[in-house]
């Protein structure tokens, strides 16, 4: 007599191993969608950190003043322009460059603190006209906030996001 050996898995393994993959990918799934918005929210505020930076920079090597105007709300943009303040909803008004909220960003840009809808870097060690801030919140309430002292100095900050001191 010989023996048949049957190779592979049955119906009822494979149904078992399809069970534990979907229980693991709707456990997996709403972490995934919250790391996905923390992300979008972290960029954007570095995004907008570093545009900062480039105007205090632009100040002190042009010698003028730089201005970061504002829009704020849910459509948010930002321009950064040398001499004067522009609208970075017409194009090429800002000559050093605009940002402008992505189509399906879910971010709102608050401001406080600045003067006509600007934050603006002196050509003199760089510094700001005024202390603001400028905060990038998410659909979720989670928020970041770049703060622009009168110093110049600018501090990226979070007391909700993991990883950034909390703002004070």
């Amino acid at each position: 007599m010989t023996r048949k050996y049957h190779y592979g898995f049955t119906i009822v393994e494979l149904l078992v191993v399809l069970a534990i993959v979907t229980i693991l990918a709707i456990t997996a799934v709403p972490s995934f969608i919250t790391y996905l918005q923390t992300s979008r929210l972290t960029s954007a505020s570095q995004n907008l950190y570093y545009a900062l930076q480039y105007a205090r920079t632009e100040a002190l090597k042009r010698n003028a003043t730089v201005y970061v105007s504002f829009q704020t709300g849910s459509s948010w943009c930002y321009g950064i322009n040398a001499g004067a303040t522009c609208s970075c909803n017409v194009a090429n008004s800002c000559g050093l460059g605009s940002t402008s909220a992505p189509a399906a960003s879910q971010l709102t840009l608050t401001a406080s603190g600045l003067a006509s809808g600007a934050v603006h870097f002196e050509p003199n060690h760089g510094a700001a006209g005024a202390t603001s801030t400028i905060t990038l919140t998410d659909a979720q309430g989670i928020a970041m906030s770049v703060k622009v002292r009168v110093l110049g100095s600018l501090l990226l900050c979070s007391a909700q996001v993991s990883g950034y001191s909390a703002c004070t």
